[in-house]
């Protein structure tokens, strides 16, 4: 007898476990597996305007549903279904930073539990980027639009006047080296071109020598 009540009380058991395995926070767990693969589904971008030579993001959200909100960790500010255009939201304003915006579920059984994370992430601005220091040289890594600058204003204008000076360093060694292949080229053509008429010419400038040579030395006799 007493193993039978065992049993039951262990059967009892069991069920009482595998329910609440089935369970999230007092909701059914399917409801949160479907509201976390939804997340999963949200897109996140961003675009930029300029201001007093600032830059400014706004983050662009869609495939919002109606159950489940979301907070902005960095300002803390809260948003619903409500605030969106039909499951799209476009938050402005934000400077260079980062942050994350945390889902959860607007369901009333299973109100508050998290559905995941989505982050944002903005590229740093170099604000020597329009500096005149840079014209003709965008393409040089500190002179370009969305890079970490941590140099002061003097350091960073030293090593772009060093960039500047290293390529006019390989212009006028080009330069060299083209204007020195090019007198030889002119040489080695003037011969290939005249050879014969240098080789007349030195033949007849050895024979006047030679004869010279020879009557010089019939004199001394």
């Amino acid at each position: 007898m007493r193993l039978k009540i065992l049993f039951f009380l262990s059967l009892i058991f069991v069920v009482k476990m595998n329910v609440f395995g089935l369970t999230y926070g007092g909701c059914d767990y399917s409801d949160i597996s479907r509201l976390k693969a939804l997340v999963t589904n949200i897109n996140v971008s961003y675009s930029y305007y300029m201001e007093n030579n600032t830059p400014y993001f706004n983050v662009n959200l869609t495939n919002i549903t109606s159950d489940m909100y979301f907070r902005d960790t960095l300002t803390n500010k809260t948003y619903s279904y409500n605030d969106t255009d039909n499951g799209e939201i476009n938050i402005i304003g934000y400077n260079q930073t980062s942050g994350s915006y945390k889902f959860y579920s607007a369901l009333s059984d299973c109100y508050g539990i998290s559905l995941g994370t989505k982050y944002y992430q903005f590229p740093a601005y170099n604000i020597y980027y329009d500096d005149e220091i840079c014209s003709g040289i965008k393409n040089y890594s500190l002179c370009q639009k969305w890079i970490d600058v941590n140099y002061s204003y003097d350091e960073f204008v030293n090593l772009v006047n060093e960039y500047k000076y290293s390529l006019n360093s390989d212009t006028n060694e080009d330069i060299e080296v083209k204007y020195n292949n090019s007198i030889l080229n002119r040489i080695v053509n003037f011969y290939i071109n005249y050879y014969y008429y240098i080789l007349i010419f030195i033949i007849v400038i050895c024979g006047a020598i030679i004869l010279i040579r020879r009557r010089k030395n019939k004199f001394d006799l």
